[in-house]
């Protein structure tokens, strides 16, 4: 557990078939020389049109899981965009360690939500040709990923306008989560657990969400720990006149492939509203 506690950087150092292995400095971790590693992906027209700028899509990976995960995600991403379903995107596919549910440590020992908000972002922003906006930054999460993804966007809405969680572990009892997830970030505390939750801080930032936010709710019925929770959020955002869209796959459960496959050509129209 002490080795994944600190896997700032993938151990797998590799490219991927259609990203790139990058590293970046993480000065929230309080020295100038720690660094994170994520998986880069560039759209065709990144090379072909030099004077264009693009958005952002940040893909957050689950529980145990690493950057490398999000490799179904930009395959379909690519297909989209060479097929003209879905505009050009970067995608950035961070490694925030193996566990930690992307949000600060209560001990504040991991930073993860500071890295990932400020740290990354601001890197990403002063390497590449990005849209330097909320509104053209995406924050996306599968499971502990998708909990992250409502953790950042509910959190700081003026750095990510958009919200897409799928399959979001979203679990309202701390109890509920395997001490081996969650000990080293929130330390037996519910309190702490409900404030880094989205239903503490949609409460908290709805006048900001209402006037600039988008979120996206995505599920799988078959999902029996997590899909009754998920339609609990929504109807916590629809109470609240957050916008969102809620959708749950019939007949599938929490696999990232599935729900993908399920809500088909929705999921890339999303993307060209959004």
């Amino acid at each position: 557990m002490a080795e994944i506690e600190q896997q700032w950087i993938d151990p797998v150092q590799e490219d991927q078939e259609l990203t790139t292995f990058q590293l970046y400095p993480q000065p929230s971790r309080g020295t100038t020389d720690a660094e994170g590693s994520y998986q880069l992906y560039l759209p065709p027209q990144y090379e072909t049109e030099p004077e264009r700028h693009f958005p952002v899509i940040y893909w957050l990976h689950g529980g145990f899981g690493n950057a490398r995960q999000g490799s179904d995600m930009v395959a379909r991403i690519d297909k989209a965009i060479r097929n003209d379903v879905m505009p050009p995107a970067i995608v950035v596919l961070p490694q925030i360690l193996p566990i930690g549910w992307y949000v600060d440590s209560k001990d504040g020992a991991r930073p993860l939500a500071q890295i990932t908000a400020f740290d990354l972002v601001q890197h990403v922003d002063s390497t590449y040709r990005t849209i330097p906006e909320a509104r053209a930054r995406t924050v996306e999460g599968f499971s502990m990923g998708g909990f992250g993804a409502l953790h950042l966007g509910l959190k700081y809405p003026k750095i990510f306008g958009k919200v897409s969680a799928v399959g979001p572990a979203i679990l309202r009892d701390l109890k509920d989560e395997p001490a081996d997830r969650v000990n080293n970030t929130y330390f037996g505390d519910q309190e702490y657990y409900d404030a880094c939750g989205p239903w503490s801080l949609v409460l908290a930032n709805a006048p900001e969400l209402r006037r600039t936010s988008q979120v996206r709710l995505l599920s799988g019925s078959l999902d029996v720990r997590l899909a009754p929770t998920i339609r609990a959020l929504d109807a916590r955002f629809t109470e609240l006149g957050v916008p969102h869209d809620f959708f749950e796959v019939q007949d599938k459960d929490h696999e990232y492939a599935d729900i993908m496959d399920g809500y088909g050509d929705a999921y890339y129209a999303w993307w060209r509203t959004a």
